[in-house]
C-alpha cells in the first residue's frame, strides 16, 4: 500500500480505505473507529489532542494543540511519530529516527480525501497506518475550520467597509 485515502459518502461513517479501495482499514464513527474487528474509542479535543483507545488501553496518543502546532508529536503502541509542517498546507510524518514515513497535504481539495501518502511501499502495522491517518484527517479539518474563520471575517469587514464608502 502506498497511500490511504477516506470514502465520505456517508459523512457521519467516513471509511478509510487502502488507496483508493476497494480495501477498507477501518471505519470511523464520532466516537468510535473499527479497525480490524476492534473498537477503538475515540476522543479529540483541537486545544489538547487525541487519544485512541481499545479496552481502556491507549493505542494513540497525540498531546497537542492541532489549531496551532507547528509539530505534532504521535504515540501509536510503541512507536512515536512526530507531524511536521513543512509549509502552508504541507505536512511530513517523521518516525523515532528522524526518518520521513510519510506526507499529507490540505492543498488541491486535500481536506476532502485527506490522502496520506507514504515513503514507498509501508511496512507499518494497521493500527499505525489508520492511527496516522486519522491524525491527518483531523489536523487539516482543524486547519481549514481556522482558515476558513479568517476569509469569513475578512469578507465581512471588506462587505461593511464597502457598505460605510457608499454611504458616505
Amino acid at each position: 500500500m502506498h497511500y490511504t485515502s477516506w470514502d465520505r459518502s456517508d459523512v457521519d461513517r467516513p471509511v478509510l480505505l487502502a488507496e483508493g479501495g476497494p480495501e477498507v482499514l477501518a471505519r470511523f464513527g464520532k466516537d468510535t473507529a473499527e479497525v480490524d474487528g476492534a473498537t477503538w474509542t475515540l476522543v479529540f479535543d483541537a486545544a489538547s489532542g487525541a487519544t485512541a483507545t481499545l479496552i481502556d488501553v491507549p493505542v494513540l496518543t497525540a498531546e497537542a494543540n492541532f489549531k496551532k502546532d507547528k509539530s505534532i508529536p504521535v504515540n501509536i503502541g510503541t512507536r512515536s511519530f512526530v507531524l511536521v509542517n513543512e509549509a502552508s498546507n504541507n505536512w511530513i510524518i517523521d518516525d523515532e529516527n528522524g526518518n520521513k514515513v510519510a506526507q499529507f497535504s490540505g492543498g488541491n481539495n486535500g481536506v476532502r480525501q485527506a490522502i496520506l501518502e507514504f515513503e514507498g511501499e509501508t511496512d507499518l502495522p494497521r493500527d499505525a497506518v489508520v492511527g496516522l491517518s486519522w491524525m491527518a484527517r483531523l489536523l487539516l479539518e482543524q486547519r481549514l475550520s481556522r482558515s476558513s474563520t479568517a476569509v469569513i471575517a475578512t469578507l465581512a469587514l471588506m462587505t461593511l467597509a464597502a457598505i460605510l464608502a457608499f454611504l458616505f
